[in-house]
């Protein structure tokens, strides 16, 4: 999987967090909340 980066820690949220992040990534066109995880954490 060239240029995707290997997490090994798992992340957790509320069920509010995370249908927090779902409606972020239905907003900017991904398929679901791993990619807005992923474009999230790369701007940090």
């Amino acid at each position: 999987m060239y240029g995707m980066v290997h997490r090994s820690m798992p992340v957790c949220f509320s069920i509010e967090q995370y249908k927090t992040i779902e409606a972020y990534a239905k907003k900017h066109g991904m398929l679901n909340a791993s990619q807005a995880l992923e474009e999230l954490l790369e701007r940090r």
